[in-house]
C-alpha cells in the first residue's frame, strides 16, 4: 500500500510547474516579476557578465516578506540553479555584484497551495520577452499576441507595432515601457 501511495507523490512533484529567469548585465528575462505556488521550481539562468549574486530587498527599500530571500548565484561556472520557496510572501531580489542596476531587480510572488492567481489560469505564465536589452538600433519583442506600444520616460505614446521585431533607432536615449498585450515592460535604449 505504501508503494502505491508514493507514486501520486511521485507524479505530483514531477508534473509540478517550473518558471524560469535567465540573469544578464542588460536585465532579467522574460519578465522581472512571477508568481508560483508554494514548493514550485523558479529556475535562475545565466546569460552573460560575471557572477550574479541575486540577494535579499531592493536598493530602492522594498524587502522580502514574511521571510527574506535566501541568495542564489549564478555564474559562467554555475549556469543554472533551481529552488523552491516554501513560505507564501512576496519576495523582492537583486543583483548583489551591481545593486544599483535596476533592469537586475526581481519580485517573486509565493502564493499558498490553492490560492488563485488573480483569476488567471497557470498555463497563461507569461512569455514575452525583449532582446537586447539595452538596445541601440532594434528592439526584438517575443510573445506578441495583438500589439505593442512603446512610452517614454514621461509617458507618451512614441511607438506602436504588431511586430516583433521594432527599428528604434530614432528614439531617445533613456528608459521606455513596452506594453505588450496589456502587461508592462522595461527596456533602455542607448
Amino acid at each position: 500500500m505504501k508503494k502505491l501511495l508514493l507514486v501520486p507523490a511521485l507524479l505530483v512533484s514531477i508534473l509540478s510547474i517550473s518558471q524560469s529567469v535567465t540573469i544578464s548585465h542588460q536585465g532579467l528575462s522574460p519578465s522581472d516579476e512571477m508568481t508560483v505556488h508554494v514548493g514550485e521550481t523558479i529556475t535562475f539562468n545565466y546569460g552573460g557578465g560575471g557572477n550574479h549574486p541575486m540577494k535579499e530587498g531592493w536598493n530602492s527599500g522594498e524587502v522580502s516578506t514574511p521571510a527574506v530571500f535566501e541568495t542564489q548565484t549564478v555564474s559562467s561556472s554555475i549556469p543554472s540553479v533551481a529552488f523552491t520557496i516554501d513560505v507564501a510572501g512576496t519576495y523582492y531580489y537583486h543583483c548583489g555584484t551591481n545593486p544599483g542596476n535596476q533592469n537586475n531587480w526581481g519580485k517573486i510572488i509565493v502564493l499558498a497551495e490553492g490560492e488563485e492567481t488573480n483569476g488567471v489560469e497557470e498555463e497563461e505564465i507569461e512569455t514575452v520577452s525583449l532582446f537586447p536589452n539595452p538596445a541601440t538600433n532594434v528592439l526584438n519583442i517575443s510573445g506578441i499576441v495583438t500589439k505593442a506600444i512603446i512610452y517614454n520616460s514621461i509617458g507618451e505614446k512614441v511607438l506602436e507595432t504588431t511586430d516583433s521585431s521594432v527599428n528604434i533607432e530614432d528614439l531617445p536615449n533613456g528608459v521606455y515601457v513596452v506594453d505588450v498585450d496589456g502587461v508592462n515592460h522595461k527596456f533602455v535604449k542607448q
